[in-house]
C-alpha cells in the first residue's frame, strides 16, 4: 500500500485558503513559520503566556523534554512546521541532561551530507527544517528580550 502525504500552506483564494480565514485549524500552518517567516511577524502574533514562556528559554542548554513541549506547543499554534517539530521532538529519546539542539542537529546533517544525498534525502530535509527552526525560534527568543543586533555591510 503507498501512501503520500503532503503539507503546504494553501494557495491563495483556494478552498483551503478561505476555509483556513474561517476557523482556526489546529494543526494547520501559517504563511510563514517560524524557520521561513520574520521574527517580528511571528512576534506579534505570539499569546502573551507562550510569550513569557519563550523568554525564559535558552534554547542554546535546553531540557529535551521541555523542547519536546515547547516545539510542540509552537507547531500545535502553526510557528513551526511539522518536520522541525518531529526532530526537535525525538531529542528526549536519547538524551536526559541539556541539549544544544541546534549545534546537534548541525553535526548531524553534515555527517550524512554529501554520504548518500538521496538515499538520505528525508533525514537531511527533517534536519535542515529543525535547524531553520531552531534558528527562528532563537532569533524570536532574542527579539523578545530585547537583544536584537542590526548589522549592515
Amino acid at each position: 500500500m503507498d501512501i503520500s502525504i503532503a503539507y503546504r500552506t494553501p494557495a491563495v483564494y483556494s478552498p483551503g485558503w478561505r476555509l483556513e480565514r474561517e476557523r482556526h485549524n489546529e494543526f494547520g500552518y501559517r504563511d510563514t513559520p517560524i524557520e521561513r517567516g520574520h521574527v517580528v511577524d511571528a512576534a506579534m502574533g505570539l499569546s502573551e503566556d507562550l510569550k513569557d514562556r519563550l523568554r525564559k528559554v535558552d534554547i542554546r542548554c535546553i531540557d529535551p523534554v521541555e523542547l519536546s513541549e515547547l516545539t510542540g506547543m509552537l507547531h500545535r499554534e502553526g510557528y513551526i512546521s511539522h518536520d522541525a517539530w518531529s526532530q526537535l521532538g525525538e531529542f528526549q529519546i536519547d538524551y536526559e541532561l541539556p541539549v544544544d539542539p541546534l549545534a546537534m542537529t548541525r553535526d548531524a546533517l553534515s555527517s550524512i551530507r554529501g554520504v548518500d544525498d538521496v538515499m538520505y534525502a528525508l533525514c537531511i530535509d527533517l534536519y535542515e527544517a529543525a535547524i531553520d527552526a531552531a534558528v527562528g525560534i532563537e532569533d524570536l527568543i532574542n527579539h523578545l528580550n530585547g537583544r536584537i543586533v542590526d548589522v549592515y555591510a
